[in-house]
């Protein structure tokens, strides 16, 4: 037997308190059933000494550190060891301090979580970034580690897992395979729109498990758009659970709480139903197609990307309105989401099916 069959997945973690490295020590290694070979620095010295002996697949920094901080020997070890995928992680998160680590080379910038709820979203998201490892070039924020951001490393590093989730009332699945979301259920709700109640859940726990192949994959879009409109319901305020009956725990039919007053945004929304994502387009920040689906004239949403952010450029010299982040157009069918960041630009289409009166 050869190669990296069975190989344990390397981890290097540098903190000046050796109290919490034995801990995390040893909570890491009994979450990752002997999967995991992790090893301990407390300065910057020691951690250098192991990698130019070991090569390791995450290495996982503490932010505030004496002598050499986090954010200086993340410098140092993007000119000592290139390519070196790193984590910043602090007890006491800043915007500054998430900028400077991402614009460092930090693949992902982490709080510290040390409730068991924490340390299994933490660990969850350590192990799919060191699946990834061989993938260069994607970078994430994870402050208050949620189920999007479980569910994205999940993606990112094309495993294939089934994350069950519950709460005192709701419990349900999501199927993930080699990346792709490929079905989603919590009682009597299946699909995207059981995707999106779960993914609206504020407390609960959530575990994974091996996968295994749903009676039926109802789930066919690309998990970048599906995660975005799911973040856009959520933010709305969209309620998929209202209630779960005592006997058996399914889930009511989602509905929107009603406005207290009615905008014109409002009036062209469509009636509260099953949402399908009918195109989406993911391209670099220089403008290279990375994904593409239902795209009939990819060469034209290029175009609308390009005049998005040229205007909103424009927009930011005149008006202070802070750094733009997405360009939302209800339609009587539906909705278009234009994203425009510095490395990616996200073109989601969706239409909503009304929901007709019994």
């Amino acid at each position: 037997m050869s190669g990296n069959i069975n190989r344990l997945k390397q981890f290097l973690f540098v903190d000046d308190d050796p109290e919490f490295l034995a801990n995390i020590r040893d909570v890491f290694s009994q979450m990752s059933g002997g999967a995991w070979e992790i090893s301990t620095a407390e300065n910057h010295a020691q951690a250098l000494a192991i990698l130019q002996q070991h090569r390791m697949d995450v290495v996982v920094v503490d932010l505030d550190m004496p002598v050499v901080d986090g954010l200086q020997f993340l410098r140092l070890l993007a000119r000592t060891h290139p390519g070196q995928q790193t984590v910043m992680w602090t007890g006491r998160g800043t915007e500054m301090s998430q900028k400077e680590s991402l614009e460092s080379g930090a693949a992902l910038y982490l709080e510290k979580l040390i409730t068991p709820e924490g340390f299994s979203a933490v660990f969850a998201a350590l192990d799919a970034l060191a699946g990834a490892a061989s993938q260069e070039g994607f970078r994430g924020v994870m402050r208050r580690v949620g189920l999007q951001e479980v569910l994205q490393m999940e993606c990112l590093g094309r495993k294939s897992s089934v994350l069950e989730i519950f709460t005192n009332k709701i419990r349900g699945r999501i199927f993930i395979n080699e990346g792709m979301i490929v079905h989603a259920e919590s009682g009597a709700l299946q699909g995207e729109v059981a995707l999106y109640g779960l993914l609206a859940l504020r407390n609960g726990e959530f575990n994974f498990l091996p996968f295994t192949e749903p009676q039926r994959r109802t789930i066919t879009g690309q998990w970048e758009s599906l995660l975005m409109e799911a973040a856009r319901l959520s933010d709305e305020g969209a309620s998929f659970f209202p209630e779960a009956t005592a006997e058996t725990g399914a889930a009511a039919l989602p509905h929107s709480p009603e406005p207290a007053e009615a905008s014109v945004a409002d009036a062209a929304r469509p009636a509260a139903g099953p949402v399908r994502i009918e195109e989406t387009l993911l391209c670099s920040g220089a403008g290279e197609v990375l994904e593409e689906s239902g795209c009939k004239t990819p060469e034209e949403r290029l175009r609308l990307l390009e005049q998005v952010e040229r205007q909103a450029a424009q927009l930011s010299t005149l008006v202070p309105v802070g750094r733009f982040e997405r360009l939302e157009i209800a339609t009587p069918t539906g909705r278009v989401v234009c994203q425009v960041e510095p490395h990616m630009r996200l073109f989601v289409r969706s239409s909503t099916a009304k929901i007709g009166v019994a």
